[in-house]
């Protein structure tokens, strides 16, 4: 019985120490409708430690990619397939504050921004 008092400590000692537990956030979603060929919302502003999960829901394959600004503006962050039959939920985690554009390597028509802010 004196056991219990000192696991429960454990736990709740781990839970507001652990260092992980500090860097989560919110999870935003972006979705592709069926015959949109559009990213929804178009843009989004979040903070450092939430995830953006894009969602294809169009049945057609898209390409997912952002650039983070650098002094050439071509940095590389995030490229994945979103295949409707395969790999349709694609999930990031954003740890740098900036503004990303991101669109579809298909579908150029395809686009938007994630304001990143600390």
């Amino acid at each position: 019985m004196r056991r219990v008092p000192w696991v429960m400590a454990a736990v709740l000692g781990w839970t507001f120490f652990n260092p992980l537990a500090a860097v989560a956030g919110s999870v935003y979603d972006i979705t592709i409708e069926k015959d949109s060929f559009a990213f929804k919302p178009h843009d989004l502003s979040i903070h450092v430690g939430d995830t953006v999960r894009w969602t294809n829901k169009d049945g057609q394959l898209h390409m997912v990619v952002t650039a983070k600004p650098d002094s050439n503006g071509k940095e590389l962050e995030i490229y994945t397939r979103l295949d409707p039959q395969a790999s349709p939920v694609f999930e990031h985690q954003f740890a740098t504050p900036a503004s990303y554009f991101y669109y579809c390597a298909i579908h150029f028509q395809m686009w938007g921004v994630i304001a990143v802010n600390p």
